[in-house]
């Protein structure tokens, strides 16, 4: 039986306020020397609707998007990361590697081998761990001009920058007006709201002042991340509110670029306008362990926002008696790991189960095998569940009524399917052809599902379903649905949400302008990890050898063969 939740809300709250003090009373921010050019800026809108930003853009109601995209390159099915997950989503643009490569695998997973803290959690006060567990290869945008100011806000993918700014302190007010009359009441107050308890539009209009003012230091890099879309999708869903804070960042964009031309800056200035995912409106919630539970095992999943502590130090002995553990991520997604029950004591959470335990997992406490794979892909709210790769390679695909095989060969990732297909390109006319069992290359899968309800999934679910210390299992939630029912804190259950491999989640645009950019120029697609790898070498940062993105400017600048 799952225990009741507490009321957390009076010592969260307490917390805040100690935040909020801390923030007010911080020292002078630290600074480089004033960078040469050329100039990057990232403005990264957290969550944005693929569907809305075209739709305003045709509509004619983001007239500095739509600058850009005329001064410029504009990707229309941008590929964000798999998972598609904050933090972990920004890895791409600022090394050029898919996430998977990045030595973290969301915003929560669970690390095997770590001698303690194994489950890896970054969203409260444990962030600045995400920096900490990436892998020391490939060097990061930021460390690539050591000396030269840069600077970012509303990050903790920013390993090597300068000048880095947290205001999660406006956004969590901003949340939480939604939820308690209280401090909606404080914040329409005159003098305390638009300081401390500012609205979506007040806390995105102080992030942009944040960067208006370091941008007379002359930072080489600003990454600018407007989170409020993310934040008001989760708590409401994607309303009409949603919609204008989108048009909200489109003005804050339009300043920041008057401010940049006031400084002599703008020429000489290279925009990346990126997204880390997109966003799915939910309007039910379930959690994993009771299905688990009512199979007989034994399911853990960690607390949503870690508020008192920094470090991640739980002993291996935490899920001693544990058969399951849980990973929500974007609350769409949950990675599964399985105690492996050919090992004992520590071992059993310290190595991983073979591949086949997944469908014949025996509980610890005893009792009949259980099929994991069966219990999930049956349960409500669930629409994908995938197998971790097996030694030949090959990630099995289940839905409730079929399962695709992905298997690599020398000629690239061949996809099959059994009973209908769980990524739905058998469904389709033209997309039919896709499950033939014939390989096909990275580009090849790209190009031909971009535009489909599931992009680039074969790719995406291959490489992540590949990476060392991934879970045993990854289920994702089916339409409608998230998998973290009474997990958040303060807020309650979420009405929207991401983290999944579906095209409203996976799918967002990108646009590139400035130096070395051909003007008016489109592509139908390209992955999170090209854009890296185009601005890297823009910036005068040649990306690692071995990098998974490729760079654009010459499918752009070269004239396609007749």
């Amino acid at each position: 039986m799952l225990k009741p939740r507490r009321k957390r809300w009076p010592w969260l709250l307490a917390g805040l306020v100690v935040l909020g003090v801390t923030y007010m009373l911080r020292p002078a921010p630290p600074k480089g020397r004033p960078a040469d050019p050329p100039y990057l800026t990232f403005f990264l809108v957290d969550g944005l609707s693929q569907e809305v930003f075209q739709r305003e853009l045709e509509a004619g109601r983001l007239p500095n998007f739509s600058r850009l995209i005329s001064e410029g390159l504009y990707v229309e099915d941008g590929i964000a990361a798999f998972p598609s997950m904050t933090g972990y989503g920004f890895y791409p643009f600022i090394t050029g590697q898919d996430a998977v490569r990045s030595g973290v695998l969301g915003l929560r997973w669970f690390r095997r081998e770590a001698p303690e803290g194994n489950f890896r959690a970054y969203v409260g006060r444990t962030n600045v761990m995400m920096n900490e567990d990436f892998a020391a290869e490939p060097r990061t945008l930021f460390e690539c001009f050591p000396g030269q100011h840069s600077f970012s806000v509303n990050s903790y993918a920013n390993r090597g920058v300068v000048r880095n700014e947290k205001l999660g302190w406006g956004f969590s007010m901003a949340k939480y007006q939604e939820k308690y009359p209280l401090i909606r009441f404080l914040g329409g107050t005159p003098w305390l709201g638009p300081r401390f308890i500012p609205d979506w539009y007040g806390a995105e209009t102080q992030v942009l002042e944040l960067a208006l003012e370091d941008l007379a230091d002359k930072p080489k890099v600003q990454w600018v991340t407007f989170a409020s879309p993310d934040g008001r999708n989760h708590i409401v869903g994607t309303d009409d509110t949603y919609v204008k804070l989108v048009r909200h960042i489109d003005s804050l964009i339009g300043r920041y670029r008057e401010e940049s031309q006031r400084l002599g800056q703008e020429e000489h200035r290279l925009y990346a306008v990126i997204s880390d995912h997109g966003v799915t409106d939910v309007h039910k919630n379930v959690d994993l362990r009771v299905a688990l539970g009512t199979a007989g095992l034994r399911a853990w999943r960690g607390e949503a926002t870690h508020l008192r502590q920094s470090r991640l130090n739980d002993p291996i002995s935490t899920w001693a008696d544990t058969d399951v553990v849980l990973a929500v991520n974007g609350n769409t997604m949950n990675y599964v790991y399985l105690r492996n029950p050919a090992a004992q004591g520590e071992q059993a959470w310290r190595t991983q189960p073979a591949p086949g335990t997944a469908f014949q997992l025996p509980p610890h406490q005893g009792g009949a095998p259980v099929d994991v794979v069966k219990v999930l892909r049956e349960a409500e709210g669930v629409e994908l569940v995938v197998t971790r790769a097996d030694a030949a390679g090959q990630v099995r695909v289940f839905s409730r009524t079929g399962e695709g095989r992905i298997t690599p060969s020398e000629g690239g990732l061949s996809y099959s399917c059994e009973g209908e297909d769980p990524l739905g390109y058998a469904q389709g006319e033209a997309s039919r052809v896709l499950c033939d069992g014939r390989p096909r290359s990275d580009r090849d899968w790209l190009k031909a599902t971009h535009a489909l309800g599931f992009p680039d999934a074969v790719v995406r679910l291959h490489r992540l379903m590949s990476a060392p210390d991934v879970a045993d299992l990854v289920v994702t939630a089916a339409l409608g649905y998230d998998l973290a029912a009474d997990y958040e804190l303060v807020v309650g259950n979420y009405r929207g949400g991401h983290g999944g491999l579906r095209a409203d989640q996976l799918r967002v645009p990108y646009i590139l302008s400035g130096p070395g950019v051909p003007m008016g120029q489109r592509l139908a697609t390209a992955r999170a990890e090209d854009i890296g790898a185009t601005v890297l070498r823009l910036a005068g940062c040649p990306p690692a050898e071995q990098r998974a993105g490729e760079d654009l400017i010459p499918a752009v600048a070269t004239p396609a063969p007749p």
